[in-house]
């Protein structure tokens, strides 16, 4: 079976019965209608591919069938053959007039009739198929914003299709020649635009361009691509297509901004802050005798704050960092970063390598004081680091590499900050931890370490009532070594089991020869993450305590903030026992961690040791007084005994006193000293209070 399908439209049911058989024969298949309504009828419903229509029939004529045929089916594209008398030329322009592909005179050529009939069909597809094509480049045009353009190079005109006004409501008049094209033109653009377009007529060169249009308050990113013709009057032509990707390039500017900026703050990532610092490098004078500074801060236990704060409150907390970074920086000179979770990272310019440490810790200071968050004050502590340009390294990566190193370094130490080593001192320090780790090994066989005792003394009594037992090591080449030296290659050896456990024997069997001459001094040993984490830390205490034959009263057990906060659960339950055993508790360093209120109320704890970091300036800085007087406040209320580490001058001892704190430790009453050196120190206090 033939797959078109034809509909014959005849009065005279003979002749419709003769079309039908002719057409038969070529396997098409054939509807009827006997007048003009039916066929209209029979369009509708069934679409046919070829309509062979008589003019003359009653009801409706072939003229009018037609004409609605075409208005009411809407496909240009259908063929409609009409059958006319051979003489009859009016209605053959009435016909075409009508609407008619072509026509067929009567008496009917049968032969001519096939032919013409496949012709029509022939022409009519490829019809439909131009009129798809021309929809679906219409859609895609309209969906792309895409139009077409042209520039007469003799008139200088410009002429556009209609897409113009649809994207920017620029009726074409107002664009239609160069100079009143320009005028629409972004001022930044005008000049790029005109060096393009005299490009491609002057000299061929294929134009791609973007420039923005000005439409009353609003701006359009059109696309120009074109070429100039090559033969006879395309000479005088260069043409294109444009397009409208004003959208396009919004949602690029979004994602290049995305990919560049810290979504939660606003400020520059990595990526966007080397990239910053590799520019401010490369603008630089090179006769300037200014530096740059590239500085990182890293947040002090941040997992801590997550937990205390929540996600949003956390989320908060670094917004209000950012801001307060924001304020101290010269950000003509330099610029701001958020580079990780918890870490942010400057630059800034300076005059010489003395004004350098003078602002970066002016940068520091201003992170000392509380952060309102939720309604509550939070104290926030750093551990930084910063290099130099040109003396720490000549590119961004090394500069920030090495500004990290001494952070790290800072945070292992302890300390605020440093500045970046020097290669030299990188490589001494490595040489010597290298040589302190081989040593350590045989150090605690040759007896190198020894104990000294920093005394505290209580307010009320004036009277020395507890040391802190400090551990040393006598190198048998450097001399006496500070812990800060040694104390983290024990951790990573494994060998602070042994030692810790030589500490813990020593520290008991010192308190029971005081405890023998009849000074009872509360001795305070600290234990380290890995002692803390031993199955059986009990027992060793208590069988130190038993073969020393002191009081485990006398004992007292110190750990730091961060220890305990590792595992709360593990953390109270060993507590408990230690208390049960007779052992006071002392949490270390506290007011580093931040630790959460709800947990320390569940610890079971005599002391809190305030740390030397918020000692050292209290007597400057409005924070560091906030924090000490906010946990003295809050050790009293829990009847916990406050020991102050590091005081050192009168000042910061009487501030201590006004405000509760029960004990201070530190150079201002003495360093740590022998055994012997502690007696010395606890008779002559007591000889003075006799008087």
């Amino acid at each position: 079976m033939n797959s078109h399908r034809l509909l014959v439209v005849d009065d005279d049911a003979p002749t419709r019965q003769l079309i039908r058989r002719v057409l038969a024969k070529q396997r098409y298949e054939v509807l009827e209608a006997s007048n003009g309504q039916e066929a209209i009828h029979q369009v509708l419903a069934f679409r046919p591919d070829l309509v062979l229509m008589d003019v003359m029939m009653p009801v409706l004529d072939g003229f009018s069938a037609c004409a609605q045929i075409r208005l009411e089916d809407g496909d240009e594209s259908l063929p409609i053959i009409m059958l006319t008398g051979a003489d009859d030329l009016d209605s053959i322009e009435s016909a075409f007039n009508a609407g008619a592909t072509d026509f067929i005179t009567k008496p009917i050529h049968w032969t001519l009739l096939t032919e013409r009939v496949r012709y029509a069909l022939r022409t009519g597809q490829l019809n439909r198929e131009v009129r798809r094509s021309r929809l679906r480049e219409a859609s895609v045009r309209r969906i792309a914003g895409l139009g077409y353009w042209e520039w007469q190079l003799d008139t200088n005109a410009f002429s556009w299709t209609d897409e113009l006004g649809l994207i920017t409501g620029l009726p074409q008049e107002t664009v239609s020649t160069l100079p009143r094209l320009l005028e629409r033109v972004h001022e930044e653009d005008r000049r790029r635009l005109l060096v393009a377009l005299e490009r491609a007529r002057d000299m061929g060169l294929r134009l791609d361009h973007e420039c923005r249009l000005r439409v009353d308050e609003r701006e359009f990113v059109i696309r120009l691509v074109g070429e100039r013709g090559t033969q006879s009057e395309e000479l005088q032509q260069v043409y294109g297509a444009f397009q409208d990707v004003t959208e396009t390039r919004r949602t690029q500017a979004m994602v290049d901004y995305l990919a560049l900026h810290d979504e939660l703050t606003g400020l520059g990532n990595r990526r966007l802050f080397m990239r910053q610092v590799a520019e401010s490098l490369a603008l630089r004078p090179r006769s300037s005798s200014s530096v740059l500074l590239v500085g990182v801060l890293d947040i002090s236990r941040f997992a801590r704050l997550n937990d205390t704060l929540g996600q949003s409150g956390a989320d908060r907390l670094l917004a209000m960092i950012s801001k307060r970074l924001t304020d101290p920086l010269n950000l003509h000179t330099g610029g701001l970063g958020r580079i990780g979770g918890d870490e942010f990272a400057f630059f800034f310019v300076a005059d010489d390598d003395d004004e350098v440490p003078q602002r970066y810790h002016a940068l520091f200071e201003s992170l000392t004081a509380p952060f309102k968050c939720d309604g509550q004050d939070v104290f926030v502590s750093f551990s930084g680091g910063y290099s130099v340009f040109p003396r720490d390294g000549q590119d961004a990566e090394t500069l920030l590499a090495k500004a990290q190193a001494a952070q790290r370094l800072a945070r292992k130490q302890g300390r605020d900050y440093l500045a970046a080593e020097t290669d030299e001192q990188t490589t001494r320090r490595r040489l010597l931890e290298i040589e302190l780790e081989r040593d350590l090994y045989a150090a605690l066989a040759n007896q190198e370490f020894f104990l000294l005792y920093q005394p505290q003394v209580a307010f009320a009594q004036r009277q020395v009532t507890g040391v802190e037992a400090l551990i040393r090591w006598n190198h048998p080449r450097l001399g006496v070594l500070s812990p800060a030296l040694f104390v983290g290659l024990l951790e990573e050896t494994g060998l602070i089991h042994d030692v810790g456990t030589w500490v813990l024997r020593e520290a008991c069997r010192q308190a029971a020869t005081w405890h023998r001459q009849g000074l009872d001094l509360r001795v305070g040993i600290n234990l380290s993450p890995r002692q803390f984490l031993l199955d059986n830390l009990l027992e060793a205490i208590q069988e130190a305590v038993r073969d020393a034959d002191v009081p485990s009263s006398l004992i007292e057990l110190e750990i730091t903030e961060s220890l305990a906060m590792q595992d709360v659960t593990h953390t109270v339950h060993l507590l408990q026992r230690f208390r049960s055993a007779g052992f006071k508790i002392a949490v270390d360093d506290f007011g580093i961690g931040h630790s959460s209120l709800e947990y320390l109320l569940r610890f079971p704890i005599d002391v809190i040791k305030i740390d030397r970091a918020f000692v050292m300036e209290i007597t400057s800085r409005v924070g560091d007084r906030a924090i000490v007087r906010a946990i003295t406040v809050l050790a009293q209320a829990l009847g916990l005994m406050v020991i102050a580490e590091g005081v050192e001058t009168q000042r910061q001892s009487d501030f201590l006193e006004a405000i509760g704190v029960t004990e201070i430790q530190g150079y201002l009453i003495g360093k740590p000293m022998s055994a012997s050196e502690i007696e010395t120190m606890v008779h002559a206090h007591r000889q003075a209070a006799r008087h």
